[in-house]
């Protein structure tokens, strides 16, 4: 059961979307089998099968299920409706099954309503309903929507911008046990967003996170452990949090692991496992990433030297504004690397990263004697 549906609060195993339908199926099958007429069986097997994309086996479950009011099968099969999947696309019946459910008090039917306005799925996309619809899921107790509604006050998107707001919502989702809500309560505290910064309760937090193997609160825990920030600085553990947040292809867990290889700091020195690490993330949008690619593409670490390539992923950290991209990119111009000679636009670009604070930039433009 889910442990939203009236009458299984507190009972129900599965969360909105968060469980295993294999199992959930092993389970259904036999149970329905041994009472086909139960509705509400129906109603979970159906779901199962949605889970795992057997839209086919679901509809005829879920269609008398949702006639009798069932609130799974009217959510599950309100958002197939405004999918279009498994049968003709009907956003307007879809969306009054959903809202059936949502009226019955189903948080995750809420949720549902609040990506349909959110994306434009079978109506017109619009925030500030989306936001109202988060909300309300969110107030019914969906972590996963406690943390939209929290970044939408951090983003102020349908929403007046509120960072005490944003940071009551991190606390009610790490509060309900949730791990990524764990890690972004983590980052509030660190960061003082919302509270007051508090590194030992960003410590405890990104703990937790990671104790359920969430690679984002592993990788932060890595972060704090590396540094010493709440604890004694331990380079080994850094490392060996790194390397497991790397397994869920976590980018910022690639790049910090990638610094800790390419100099041998708690791990053994593997210069091409380095090269390859910043490559996978900075492909995956880790910028600093693009900066240390190009810079050992340019130096020949770990694999040959590529102008072209260094030059290539420079350049993009350099468009999407880190100073540290910026900086460099007026030493190919500086130094004509892969690009002519022009001393002008180098100092412009030493300019724009001084600019931004980056001391190295200032040593670069002093050099040039401007």
């Amino acid at each position: 059961a889910s442990k939203y549906e009236p009458g299984y609060e507190g009972i129900g195993v599965v969360d909105v979307a968060n469980y295993y339908s294999y199992d959930a199926i092993q389970a259904c099958e036999p149970a329905l089998a041994e009472d086909p007429a139960n509705t509400q069986l129906m109603a979970w097997l159906g779901n199962a099968y949605v889970s795992d994309n057997k839209v086919d086996l679901a509809i005829p479950l879920l269609e008398p299920s949702a006639a009798g009011g069932n609130v799974v099968a009217l959510r599950a099969l309100g958002d197939l409706l405004m999918l279009g999947k498994g049968e003709v696309r009907d956003t307007e019946r879809g969306l009054k099954l959903l809202n059936a459910a949502a009226d019955a008090g189903f948080p995750p039917a809420a949720l549902s309503l609040a990506y349909s306005y959110d994306y434009g799925d079978g109506v017109d996309a619009k925030a500030e309903t989306a936001f109202q619809w988060y909300l309300k899921a969110a107030q019914g107790g969906v972590a996963r929507a406690a943390i939209i509604v929290a970044q939408r006050y951090r983003q102020g998107r349908g929403v007046d911008a509120s960072d005490a707001d944003a940071f009551t919502w991190f606390a009610n989702a790490a509060d309900n046990g949730d791990a990524e809500g764990q890690y972004y309560l983590g980052v509030a505290y660190l960061e003082g967003r919302g509270a007051d910064a508090n590194s030992a309760f960003a410590l405890d937090a990104f703990k937790q996170s990671a104790d359920a193997f969430n690679a984002h609160g592993l990788a932060a825990l890595g972060y704090m452990t590396e540094l010493g920030i709440g604890l004694d600085a331990n380079i080994d553990e850094a490392a060996q949090l790194y390397t497991s947040a790397r397994v869920s292809n976590l980018p910022i867990a690639k790049h910090n692991l990638a610094l800790l290889e390419e100099d041998g700091r708690g791990t053994a020195i593997n210069p091409e496992d380095s090269r390859l690490l910043y490559r996978q993330a900075a492909q995956a949008g880790e910028m600093r990433a693009a900066v240390n690619l190009g810079v050992i593409l340019l130096t020949g670490k770990g694999g040959p030297v590529d102008v072209a390539e260094a030059l290539k992923w420079t350049q993009r950290a350099a468009d999407a504004g880190l100073a540290s991209g910026i900086n460099n990119l007026g030493r190919f111009y500086e130094l004509g690397l892969g690009v002519d000679v022009d001393k002008t636009k180098a100092q412009d670009l030493y300019g724009k990263a001084a600019a931004m604070g980056y001391d190295l930039a200032s040593d670069n433009l002093k050099r040039l004697g401007n």
